[in-house]
């Protein structure tokens, strides 16, 4: 299989040379030789890539011409890419075959030990008891053998049936890389054996073929070369035309430049510049540069001899697992539509107040105002006559409807809460338009917090996702603290953070965590259209001896996510004491957000307490800012979690289902728009 596979590619490397002949006339003007040919006119036999080169010869003669054919000729034929698995397989089969019999003889030995009747190893019987099993080694030698060969020719085959017309060093090369079975149980490169059965086929090959055909192609190879270095282009070309196998039969590293010199005078006959580079004046001075000599090795594989996959297939690995982690990073930028996001605390918005309240949201910005009912509504901040933010002007009563109306600081246009235009103090009364000029939205206040529905306008309010709400808000046997905190960080990251308990150990361990016990025990996550919740225990300490009634073995904690981006983290303690952290993330721009939160308690009810429990609730989530400020997801390639992190997991899961519905609508860095909403929703 070896003999035929290099008369395969003999023959290939043949038919192309021939095919690649040119024809040049008698009359053509002298080619301008590239540069690489004169380098290749200078260089010695000996030279070599780690070796110091001969000074360049000045005038090129038939001495010349040998030493290129001779430089030429040096490196080794092309190597049969099959040599390689079959000194490979034949050393693992030997193996095997060794491997077998030993387990023979330890196995007999150990049946006799067994019985009492293992012979001593000095007696005449000894080596004839534990004898291996001649017949089923062998055959183990030989089908390993066989087997593991199977396996890389069977490769091999199929790379030579796609690139028919490469050279076998190529083929050797590119499979070389390949993490093949064979290869992994014997990595090593056999080096001095394939070199010592290439020769040995070489030497056979040679004594095959007819006397004298090598040392002839060989001067004819030195003829054409003189020829072209005394600038006797048509003579070359005759040699050439008369001695195909001086090209066809050449040492491959000759053959490949004869053939590329010849090519050159074709094209520089035909006038085409080509790859054709102006020669030098007069011979060049000095050392050749490596890149410069006429023979080229091919170059390794990166990573040398580690098996790795081709570069190619490496390189497009990375690109798809690039564009998946770009999706990722996308779909968690995105904002969720159809949801509600607390777009202000209900605190913020005075009952009797005249202030509009301007919030940035969303990447848009809306005015929040308390109609003539007291109920809250929400239209857009900018002002249609010259863009002036309402949320800096006031709020009055027309006097012509009754209704509550923000007025625009700039020119005193007022708009009622559906955006129509109810005055214009220096225009005539009515001499504007009648349908709105602001877009408007749905609110609702519940809880203690405004509640924006950010979403289709025609959606049904009963088809409406619910508000996301923990029902000990409106129990009065507990009491709420409200506060607000912003974060130099995308929604996506500020959110996750409040659903992480493994970090609690070391961001809060002066005022929660414990350090020592960090471990999360006993997860388990549950999951609903609209939520997940992951049920836990940790290990706290009491921060000082007031909270030291509280202590208990370890902490149960249910912590809740709910769509779009608010929790609910539920703790007790000792003697039924509960605490509830209740964090709305908004997104108020693409790398920016805002934890509109509140913190819910069954003890020490009293109003006294709220500024301790509203002071613990801010340290807590500034020691939460330092970090989360910084975090930087986008550098990375791709995220590991562990069991600890099955909460984020279990709601990116549930928010990746609905952004798949097609319920993300990109930020405005990446769909810009001039109101909340962007068109089409």
């Amino acid at each position: 299989m070896l003999l035929k596979v290099d008369a395969r590619l003999t023959a290939c490397s043949a038919s192309r040379a021939q095919a690649r002949l040119p024809a040049v006339p008698r009359s053509c003007c002298r080619p301008l030789l590239p540069r690489r040919m004169v380098a290749a006119h200078a260089s010695t036999p000996s030279s070599s890539d780690n070796e110091e080169p001969a000074a360049p010869q000045q005038q090129p003669g038939s001495s010349t011409a040998s030493s290129v054919v001779a430089a030429a000729a040096a490196p080794a034929s092309e190597t049969s890419p099959f040599l390689d698995p079959l000194v490979r397989s034949l050393i693992l089969g030997v193996g095997a075959g060794m491997l077998a019999e030993t387990g023979h003889v330890l196995f007999k030995a150990l049946s006799l030990a067994g019985s009492g009747a293992l012979p001593s190893p000095f007696t005449a019987g000894a080596l004839q008891a534990c004898s291996p099993n001649f017949i089923a080694d062998h055959a183990v030698a030989i089908g390993a053998w066989l087997l593991l060969y199977v396996v890389e020719a069977a490769a091999i085959m199929g790379v030579m049936s796609r690139n028919p017309n490469k050279p076998a060093n190529e083929l050797t090369q590119q499979i070389s890389g390949w993490p093949l079975l064979p290869r992994k149980i014997f990595p090593a490169s056999l080096t001095s054996v394939k070199d010592a059965l290439s020769h040995t086929l070489a030497t056979s090959a040679s004594a095959a073929s007819p006397n004298g055909s090598s040392s002839s192609t060989t001067v004819a190879a030195a003829s054409v070369l003189n020829a072209v270095s005394a600038g006797d282009l048509a003579t070359a070309q005759a040699i050439a035309a008369a001695a195909p196998s001086a090209i066809t039969a050449a040492p491959p590293g000759l053959s490949k430049e004869l053939e590329k010199t010849l090519d050159d005078i074709e094209a520089a006959a035909a006038g085409k510049a080509g790859p054709v580079q102006d020669a030098p004046t007069k011979a060049p001075t000095g050392p050749i540069k490596p890149k410069e000599r006429l023979v080229k090795k091919t170059p390794k594989m990166l990573g040398g001899p580690v098996l790795q996959p081709p570069l190619e297939k490496q390189q497009q690995e990375r690109e798809q697992q690039r564009s998946r982690r770009d999706k990722e990073l996308a779909d968690r930028k995105a904002y969720l539509k159809n949801f509600w996001y607390a777009a202000a605390l209900s605190s913020a918005l005075p009952a009797k107040g005249k202030k509009p309240l301007g919030v940035d949201i969303l990447g848009s910005r809306i005015t929040l105002f308390r109609d003539e009912t007291g109920k809250v509504v929400a239209v857009d901040d900018t002002c249609p006559h010259r863009g002036a933010p309402l949320g800096e002007g006031w709020t009055t009563t027309d006097k012509a409807t009754g209704k509550t109306c923000v007025v625009c600081p700039y020119h005193g246009w007022s708009f009622d809460a559906e955006g129509k235009l109810r005055d214009v103090p220096s225009a005539t009364h009515g001499s504007w338009p009648k349908r709105p000029l602001l877009g408007s939205y749905a609110v609702e206040e519940r809880g203690g917090f405004v509640w924006l529905f950010y979403g289709s306008p025609s959606l049904p309010a009963e088809e409406r996702p619910p508000i996301p709400f923990t029902p000990e808000l409106e129990d009065p046997s507990w009491r709420a603290v409200y506060g607000e905190i912003e974060f130099e960080c995308g929604h996506w990251g500020v959110f996750e953070n409040a659903i992480d308990m493994a970090h609690i150990h070391y961001l809060h361990g002066d005022s929660f965590g414990n350090a020592e016990k960090p471990a999360v025990m006993d997860m388990a996550t549950t999951r609903d259209t609209f939520e997940t919740a992951c049920d836990f225990r940790i290990h706290n300490k009491p921060v000082n001896k007031m909270w030291e009634w509280t202590a208990v073995p370890s902490v149960p904690v249910n912590a809740r996510a709910i769509l779009p981006s608010s929790s609910s983290v539920t703790i007790e303690l000792a003697h039924g004491v509960k605490m509830i952290t209740f964090v709305n993330t908004v997104p108020i721009t693409a790398t920016r957000a805002i934890n509109r939160f509140c913190l819910i308690r069954n003890f020490a009810i009293n109003p006294a307490f709220d500024f301790m429990a509203r002071d613990n609730m801010l340290k807590i989530l500034g020691e939460d800012k330092v970090m989360v400020d910084k975090l930087a997801p986008h550098r990375l390639e791709q995220e590991y979690s562990l069991a600890p992190d099955a909460p984020q997991i279990a709601f990116r899961q549930l928010r990746q289902s609905w952004v798949d519905m097609g319920y993300a609508v990109p930020a405005e860095d990446e769909l810009p728009r001039r109101g909340l909403l962007p068109p089409g929703i």
